[in-house]
């Protein structure tokens, strides 16, 4: 049998590449409409190419995941610390583009949520850029409240529950497409901004809230 020529073996590089690329392009469209509990079969199945294709290039989801997620995981952060230092000369414009920013990024791609939501389940890359955003969004919020632009009793954790609840806006009434996300976030910011008639009630027990600390920044 002849030998293959480098020009024969050419196409088979350039189909390959064409393979990989049409992998990423329909797993971003599906994680970003379904989140991560899919399978590299459906993906495969989206992107018109074999299974066995699929897991030449990728062994599992996770790992198809941080390939999809990881130039926007790497944004979130570069946002993020923007927002704090945009915070020392603008403090609520710079809080309440990041809050939009944040919800909006949820809305759109499902999987950027849940692995934001849950870092202790994401790739150590990930969890390196989650914990960058995290130490960025404190000071962030110290700032703000050091400049008065946020109600006194503004706790950096609400940022927690506001991911939380909008999570589950956007799983339950498909927030991406009907804009419930941005109605919300303009609600959630005037209850930050302006102090109500009546205290909230007080933060969760010391213990609770050094727990939730303590597992994100081990992340």
């Amino acid at each position: 049998m002849d030998e293959m020529s480098p020009a024969d073996a050419k196409p088979l590089r350039a189909d390959a590449e064409r393979n990989r690329q049409a992998i990423i392009c329909a797993a971003g469209r599906v994680l970003a409409e379904e989140g991560t509990a899919v399978t590299l079969e459906h993906i495969a199945d989206t992107a018109g190419v074999g299974v066995g294709t699929i897991y030449r290039r990728f062994a599992s989801i996770d790992e198809l995941v941080a390939v999809v997620l990881e130039a926007k995981m790497t944004r979130y952060a570069d946002r993020t610390e923007h927002a704090a230092n945009q915070a020392l000369t603008e403090p609520w414009g710079a809080f309440a583009d990041y809050v939009m920013y944040m919800l909006e990024q949820q809305a759109t791609d499902l999987a950027f949520s849940e692995v934001v939501l849950n870092p202790n389940t994401a790739t150590a890359l990930f969890r390196s850029e989650i914990r960058r955003a995290l130490h960025a969004s404190v000071l962030l919020v110290d700032r703000v409240k050091e400049a008065g632009a946020v109600r006194g009793d503004f706790d950096h954790s609400d940022l927690y529950l506001l991911l939380n609840a909008n999570a589950g806006l956007i799983r339950g009434v498909d927030g991406a497409k009907s804009g419930e996300w941005r109605r919300f976030g303009c609600y959630m910011l005037q209850a930050f901004r302006e102090m109500g008639t009546e205290p909230l009630p007080p933060l969760p027990s010391t213990s609770q809230t050094t727990g939730r600390a303590s597992r994100l920044r081990r992340v």
